[in-house]
C-alpha cells in the first residue's frame, strides 16, 4: 500500500539491515529456495528483479516495499514452518524465536489464538492457491510510537490514554505456485490515539467497544489490559462530548 509512510519505513528499513541485521533477518538453511520465489515475486510486482539468489532476494525485496516479509515451507509431512524472514516492525516479539516453527506455534503466546482461530487458519493455508491471495488486519495499542518493537518494556510508559498509539497490521498471505511455500507479509501502521478518535463518534464507539470486551487474557497480550479501565473511561468521556 502507497502511502506517505512508504519512503520513511523504507528508510528505517535499511539502516535495521545495516546495523542490527541478525536481529532481522533470520532464515533456516533450507529456506533458500521458497525465500527466493518470495522474494522473485514481490520484486516483479514493483517491475524490478535481483541479481543475488537465495535468502538474499527476500532481504532485496524486503528492501523494496515496506512489509515485513516471512515466507513459510511446504514440507513433506504438510507441515508449514517458517523457513526466513527479514522482519522490522515487531510488535514485540522477536523473529529468531519465530524461525522453525509452525503457525499455531508461533503464535502460541496469543491468547485464545488456538482455541478460537487456530483451526480456521490452518485450513485457510491448507486450501491457499497462488491465485487467490487472502488479506486480514489486525490491531492493539502501544504506549510507545516505535514500528520496531522486539521487546516489551515490561512497564506502563505513558500516564493517559491520549498519549497511547494505535497500531493496525495488514497481513497477506500467498501461495507460491513453483515452491509450494507461503509468503505472508506484514504491514505495520501506527498512529497516535488521540489522532485516530478524530475521525469521530462511531469510530470511538467501535474502539471503546473492542476494548471494553476484550478477554483479560488477550488484553494482557494486546498490550491494552494495564491501560483498558482508563482508555474506556476517556472514550465515554468523548462520546459524551459530541
Amino acid at each position: 500500500m502507497r502511502d506517505d509512510e512508504w519512503e520513511p519505513t523504507l528508510t528505517m528499513k535499511r539502516a535495521l539491515i545495516a546495523e542490527r541485521r541478525s536481529e532481522v533477518v533470520c532464515y533456516r538453511d533450507d529456506a533458500h529456495e521458497v525465500a527466493q520465489e518470495a522474494g522473485e515475486l514481490v520484486l516483479s510486482w514493483l517491475g524490478k528483479s535481483s541479481a543475488n539468489s537465495g535468502v538474499d532476494v527476500l532481504v532485496d525485496a524486503a528492501l523494496a516495499v515496506p512489509d515485513d516479509l516471512t515466507v513459510l515451507r511446504s514440507m513433506p509431512d504438510d507441515r508449514l514452518p517458517f523457513v526466513a524472514g527479514v522482519v522490522c516492525s515487531p510488535s514485540r516479539w522477536k523473529l529468531a524465536e519465530k524461525i522453525g516453527h509452525d503457525m499455531l506455534a508461533v503464535h502460541k503466546p496469543v491468547a485464545l489464538y488456538a482455541e478460537q482461530i487456530g483451526g480456521a487458519v490452518d485450513t485457510t493455508l491448507e486450501r491457499l492457491s497462488p491465485e487467490k491471495p487472502v488479506w486480514r488486519s489486525n490491531w492493539t495499542l502501544e504506549d510507545h510510537p516505535a514500528l520496531f518493537q522486539p521487546s516489551s518494556p515490561g512497564r506502563a510508559l505513558v500516564d493517559h490514554p491520549s498519549e497511547l498509539w494505535i497500531r493496525i497490521e495488514r497481513e497477506t498471505l500467498r501461495r507460491l505456485p513453483r515452491t509450494r511455500g507461503i509468503l505472508f507479509t506484514i504491514r505495520g501502521f501506527q498512529e497516535p490515539l488521540s489522532t485516530y478518535v478524530r475521525r469521530g463518534p462511531e469510530t470511538i464507539r467501535t474502539l471503546r467497544e473492542l476494548v471494553a470486551r476484550l478477554p483479560d487474557s488477550l488484553a494482557r497480550y494486546k498490550s491494552v489490559y494495564d491501560y483498558r479501565a482508563a482508555t474506556v473511561s476517556w472514550l465515554d468521556s468523548l462520546l459524551a462530548s459530541h
